[in-house]
């Protein structure tokens, strides 16, 4: 009585678990085996047989490379189909190479200033740049904007020295009345004689 219970409880087991649609045959027989109900009723659950259908594999299409330029990978999904028709799929990848990537030009940064080109009245100097931060490369674009940038210095106004070619009159120094003594007193005339008016150094004739 109690095998008859027992073979009762798996065969309810079985018919739930094909109702859910799992698949007995994947634990108790291999992947071209199924599972044949037993005519002796032993084992409860039946005989694993060869399934009679053929392996079959299916590779599908590559994809496109994943990058446009340089170096990069793609995929394709293969199927493998058993005897007994069970499908199961891997992925396989490879590497692609697509033409070189271009690469653009960019700046360095600038350079010092050159001294100046003036010490007063407004010099010049300048400073450079280079289009090698990296340098353009395989049709890359080139670095737009100035390599060049000019900046002034040394404003300030320049002393000059000024060279009178024809005196006049307001160029000569007048030296001071040559003071008169307290105790002599002196006629315009005689007052007047002495004051003199000396001329620069340059414009002395041989006359004194």
């Amino acid at each position: 009585m109690w095998m008859n219970i027992k073979r009762v409880l798996i065969h309810l087991i079985s018919c739930l678990m094909c109702i859910k649609g799992f698949q007995i045959d994947a634990f108790l027989c291999g992947p071209d085996e199924h599972l044949v109900a037993s005519p002796s009723g032993y084992p409860p659950l039946g005989n694993c047989r060869p399934c009679e259908g053929t392996r079959s594999t299916i590779r599908g299409l590559w994809s496109q490379c994943s990058v446009t330029c340089g170096h990069g990978s793609q995929n394709r999904i293969i199927t493998s189909i058993t005897r007994c028709g069970a499908q199961s799929q891997t992925t396989e990848s490879r590497s692609c190479h697509q033409p070189i990537c271009p690469v653009n030009g960019a700046w360095s940064s600038w350079g010092q200033f050159t001294p100046c080109d003036k010490s007063c009245g407004e010099g010049m100097q300048v400073r450079y740049r280079t289009c090698t931060n990296p340098s353009p490369s395989n049709g890359g674009q080139r670095c737009l904007g100035d390599s060049l940038q000019i900046a002034s210095c040394n404003t300030q106004v320049c002393q000059t020295l000024v060279t009178l070619k024809n005196p006049t009159a307001s160029d000569l120094t007048t030296l001071p009345t040559v003071p008169v003594s307290n105790s002599r007193t002196l006629s315009d005339k005689s007052a007047n004689q002495n004051k003199r008016h000396f001329l620069p150094f340059h414009l002395k004739t041989n006359q004194d």
